[in-house]
Parts: structure tokens; C-alpha cells; sequence
């Protein structure tokens, strides 16, 4: 039988490579076309985010296409930065302006729980979807520490994890717990469950 196909909505290739080694046999993850331009992310939610990068790769390409969005949610900050977490310092901005924008509006406050989500959602050529989450409670550092990942990973704290922050973890170590690897392995468990072609 020849595998039934996915084409990725992400152009890092780092989540490309973890997101492929996820999937089930008779699975096999496409690159995102360079010819598909950037998708404006503006439907307020992280589903819905979600939905508008899977179906620009579907209507692309004409094969089923996965994306996924994640979020910071902070207790304190009434579920801040959320949605917006790759732009809570502004657009433009860089993850270092991120986390010294919540390390500000952090400061003082002995609340520091927070947690991250990630949705997975795959737009099949039929109008159906597939949609997973994922989810990492934690809490936020007082100072950066680590020098791995990305975006928050220097401060976040998994309360499954031994007190490391993402940063300081190993990929393989930080995908057994995050919100990301939690999402993608459910992906992996729905998409077992179809018929390979």
C-alpha cells in the first residue's frame, strides 16, 4: 500500500522533523511548498489560527494538509499573552523582547503558573477536520535559563518535568512533556485509527 500523505503547514524544519518521526506507519509528512507566501494568523483563537494555515496548504497542494498554533497561557495575566504569544511584545518583535516583556509584567507577583497549548489540525480535502490539543501546565522562572529552543522555552518551567526549564532540556527530553509532543502523539493515535491508502 503506498502511504496516505500530509503536507505540512510549518516551514521549520526542526518541527517538520519531530512532527514526522510522530507519525504512524503508513504516514508520510510533505514539506510546505515554498511557492504558498506567509498566512496572516488574525482569527483570534488558536483553532482558528490553525485552520487558516491548513487551508492554505490544502488549497494549495489539494492534499490534506496539518497545522498547528500554540499559546502561553499565564494565570496571573488573566490567560496572557494566549493567542498572541508570538507577538506579545509587538509585531516584529524577537522571543528575547517576549520574555522580557513578561518578566516585566510578571515582576512582584508570586503567582507564576501558567501553562502552554498547542492544537493540531488537519484539513482534509473533503471539508472535514481533524483537531487535537495538547497541553503543558507549568509555571514561569523568575530569570532565563538555558540556551535551547525557542520563543518562551528559557523560562517555562513543566510541572512534569525534574525543575529544568524547556531551554535546558534535551528535544527529547522537552518532547516527552510538551504541549507540542502531547498534541502530535494524539494526532498520531487519530490518524492510527484511519485505514491507510
Amino acid at each position: 500500500m503506498s502511504p496516505r500523505e500530509l503536507v505540512c503547514a510549518t516551514a521549520n524544519q526542526g518541527k517538520v522533523a519531530e512532527i514526522a518521526r510522530l507519525l504512524p506507519d503508513g504516514w508520510m509528512l510533505l514539506p510546505r511548498p515554498a511557492s504558498v507566501g506567509d498566512v496572516v494568523e488574525d482569527a483570534g483563537t488558536l483553532v482558528g489560527n490553525a485552520r487558516l494555515k491548513a487551508r492554505a496548504i490544502l488549497e494549495a497542494t489539494g492534499k490534506p494538509a496539518v497545522a498547528d498554533d500554540t499559546g502561553l497561557e499565564v494565570a496571573a495575566l488573566d490567560g496572557a499573552p494566549g493567542v498572541d504569544t508570538a507577538i506579545y511584545a509587538g509585531e516584529g518583535c524577537t522571543d528575547a523582547d517576549n520574555r522580557r516583556k513578561l518578566l516585566g509584567a510578571l515582576s512582584g507577583m508570586a503567582d507564576r503558573s501558567a501553562r502552554f497549548v498547542t492544537v493540531v489540525l488537519v484539513a482534509w480535502p473533503d471539508g472535514s477536520e481533524t483537531i487535537v490539543e495538547g497541553v503543558c501546565s507549568g509555571r514561569v522562572a523568575e530569570a532565563e535559563r538555558g540556551d535551547r529552543g525557542f520563543g518562551f522555552d528559557p523560562l517555562f518551567v513543566p510541572d512534569d518535568g525534574d525543575g529544568r526549564t524547556f531551554a535546558e532540556m534535551t528535544a527529547e527530553e522537552k518532547n516527552a512533556v510538551s504541549h507540542r509532543g502531547r498534541a502530535f502523539r494524539a494526532l498520531a493515535g487519530e490518524l492510527a485509527k484511519s485505514p491507510t491508502a
